[in-house]
C-alpha cells in the first residue's frame, strides 16, 4: 500500500513524533522513509541584518541554514536507524516549506506524508495557515498530521 513515506522534519517536537509513526508504518508496509528538511531563502538584506553582531564578520546565512537542516535530517536518520529502520534517506531543500514538500512529494512519487501539526514556522503560519494545513489541502497523496 505504502512504498515511500515522506516525513518533513524541522527539529520541532511534533516533527520528531512523526518519526515514530513513520517507523511503525514503514515496518508494517515495508516502506522506505524519506526525511525532508526545508529552509527558507532569505534576501541579502534580511540575511545581512540578521547576522550583524558587533564587530564580528557575518557568515553566509544560507550556508548556516543549510547546515542546520542537514543536522536535523541526520539526527532523524540516526533516530530511525537506532530503532532498527534501515531504509531511510534524507534530503534538504531551500524555499517555502509547504511548496517544497508538495513539489518533493510529487517528484518522488511519495505514497504517504506524515507531518507534525506544529513546527518551527513563522508568524505568517498563524495568519495564513500553517505548513501542515497547506500540505493536507494540496497534496496528491494521503497526509497524516501528528
Amino acid at each position: 500500500m505504502f512504498e515511500t513515506i515522506l516525513v518533513p522534519i524541522d527539529g520541532s517536537d511534533k516533527s520528531f513524533e512523526a518519526l515514530d509513526i513513520a517507523k511503525n508504518m514503514a515496518e508494517k508496509f515495508g516502506a522506505e522513509v524519506q526525511l525532508l528538511s526545508v529552509f527558507k531563502h532569505y534576501s541579502f538584506v534580511e540575511g545581512s541584518l540578521s547576522m550583524m553582531k558587533g564587530n564580528t564578520a557575518p557568515d553566509n546565512l544560507e550556508d548556516i541554514l543549510r547546515g542546520y537542516s542537514k543536522d536535523i535530517v541526520n539526527e532523524g536518520k540516526e533516530i530511525l536507524k537506532e530503532k532498527g529502520l534501515s531504509q531511510v534517506r534524507g534530503f534538504v531543500r531551500m524555499g517555502s516549506a509547504a511548496k517544497e514538500i508538495l513539489k518533493f512529494s510529487k517528484e518522488n512519487k511519495i505514497d504517504l506524508i506524515i507531518i507534525g501539526s506544529k513546527g518551527h514556522g513563522e508568524l505568517t503560519g498563524y495568519l495564513l495557515g500553517g505548513v501542515s494545513h497547506k500540505v493536507t489541502g494540496l497534496a496528491q497523496c494521503p497526509v497524516m498530521v501528528v
